[in-house]
């Protein structure tokens, strides 16, 4: 019952999103941060929440259909785990794809340092992350992002990452992130 219930609150969330489009008379802001997302280790960021008990992992998938994932990862301006923390994304991920390589990613990015700092947007579709590039649209946000629409380009770094540069295992993904202003 309770998945059935989180699709149904993001499926009325992006729903919001009925907007007019960008009219040209807004800024245009472009964002570039890496996410960290560990998912062992004594305090990994992504947790599994939910999954059915007959749910089986694709032979070629990473994470077994109807699994349900809440996040609260770091975004830093590089790569590297070392790099300066400019931000925070907080979300859920669902696997809803039999084929082990798509999820439902509701992100909500806060920006932590820089002009934006206190400012959040959120991003919300299909991630089908074996595709080397992925998009997920803008949906609105809040602060200075406030009605914001836009969409960010996602780009996988290194999965299972795990070298003296970036000590705790987990994922790297790139965001380039375009946002209009109203």
């Amino acid at each position: 019952m309770r998945i059935p219930f989180l699709l149904l609150t993001i499926l009325l969330l992006s729903l919001q999103c009925n907007v007019s489009p960008v009219d040209g008379s807004g800024k245009v802001e472009n964002l570039r941060f890496y996410l960290h997302n560990t998912h062992n280790g004594n305090d990994p960021s992504s947790v599994l929440v939910a999954q059915n008990t007959n749910a089986t992992a694709h032979a070629r998938g990473l994470v077994p259909f109807s699994s349900v994932y809440v996040f609260d990862d770091v975004l830093t301006e590089g790569p590297t785990s070392t790099s300066k923390v400019v931000g925070n994304a907080q979300g859920m991920y669902i696997e809803t794809g039999k084929d082990g390589y798509t999820i439902l990613e509701t992100i909500d990015c806060e920006m932590t340092d820089g002009p934006f700092k206190g400012s959040s947007f959120l991003m919300s579709s299909r991630n089908q992350f074996s595709n080397p590039t992925r998009e997920l649209p803008v949906i609105g946000g809040r602060g200075a992002f406030r009605m914001a629409q836009g969409y960010g380009l996602l780009r996988t770094v290194c999965v299972d990452c795990l070298d003296s540069v970036n000590p705790s295992k987990g994922d790297i993904i790139e965001y380039n992130v375009t946002i209009y202003l109203r």
